[in-house]
């Protein structure tokens, strides 16, 4: 027996389901950009709280101990110690400055912290012993990046033109 013309179907038809779903599809392409932007702004946010942590600790093992943590030199990266290979923050975790290993939410050769302990009186800086630099080599928002650049500079350098943020201790500048 044949459907009488005047009953009703159940369902949609494909036209509707193709207009659902291009709909669907444009408010994802509107929408994905502004997640994806905000956790990238939140992963930069994680990293300067990770590195103010791990100044904290670095300062509070200086205090106890009378030298900063000794940097694993890696060559690949100018010798400095950085977070993705090095020993210094897994240091801090072990002695206890440190409840856990802080690190960078990508944590790849762009993206990583950075430390360095130079000696007395280096580029012009101005203390009574050695000083370090941390740094956050770099940030994947312009904006957070604008507005969070931390500050270490002597006279003979500025780390701040080479890190996204940077700070450091021991050294104050000197003209």
């Amino acid at each position: 027996m044949k459907p009488s013309p005047t009953a009703t179907r159940e369902g949609f038809t494909l036209i509707e389901l193709i207009i659902v779903v291009s709909i669907l599809a444009v408010l994802a392409g509107v929408m994905i950009p502004r997640v994806s932007s905000r956790m990238a702004k939140s992963r930069d946010a994680r990293r300067v709280a990770d590195v103010r942590a791990i100044q904290s600790a670095i300062d509070s093992y200086y205090a106890d101990t009378g030298s900063y943590p000794a940097p694993k030199k890696n060559s690949k990266f100018g010798n400095w110690d950085i977070s993705h290979d090095g020993n210094f923050i897994r240091d801090l975790v072990n002695k206890g400055y440190l409840a856990e290993e802080p690190r960078d939410p990508i944590n790849d050769n762009d993206h990583h912290y950075r430390y360095y302990v130079y000696s007395q009186g280096s580029y012009g800086c101005k203390g009574a012993g050695p000083f370090y630099v941390l740094g956050i080599r770099k940030f994947e928002t312009h904006d957070f990046a604008k507005n969070n650049q931390g500050f270490f500079k002597c006279k003979g350098r500025d780390w701040g033109k080479t890190f996204a943020y940077v700070t450091g201790g021991g050294a104050t500048f000197q003209q």
